[in-house]
């Protein structure tokens, strides 16, 4: 599990006072960013001249997020089929208090032949010593 945090910032704030519901995702990708970096990866190189490509993501909002926040982004991956895998998320205001819950599932790519290709041998390691789910 990895744990990133994340300062809800003006450009978060929808209308309605509080976080936009696409600004999670942005949360997400910033916590995975952060995450890949510790692994000395990226998003455009997990090893073996591939990138991820998101699929599919799913957030389910709790609690209301104002500007100024300071959540925790927890990372945990969750299940491998295939090209893809799944990465859980977690998000945790200063109280305590679950704000967010979503995930995300990625593929890995080649940029270069434009197709879904296997998950990186170094990627898939460190995937399995984690994962809840394998398929």
């Amino acid at each position: 599990m990895f744990i990133s945090k994340y300062k809800v910032r003006i450009s978060d704030i929808n209308y309605g006072g509080h976080m936009g519901n696409e600004r999670a995702l942005v949360a997400f990708q910033q916590a995975r960013i952060e995450w890949l970096e510790t692994l000395g990866l990226s998003e455009i190189s997990i090893g073996e001249d591939k990138g991820l490509i998101q699929r599919r993501a799913n957030v389910e909002y709790l609690k209301e997020v104002s500007l100024g926040e300071v959540l925790d982004i927890k990372i945990c991956p969750a299940e491998i089929k295939g090209s893809y895998f799944v990465l859980a998320h977690e998000v945790i205001n200063q109280e305590g208090v679950r704000v967010l819950t979503g995930n995300v599932t990625l593929g890995s790519f080649d940029y270069n032949s434009k197709k879904l290709a296997r998950i990186p041998s170094k990627l898939k390691e460190i995937l399995e010593k984690e994962i809840v789910i394998k398929g």
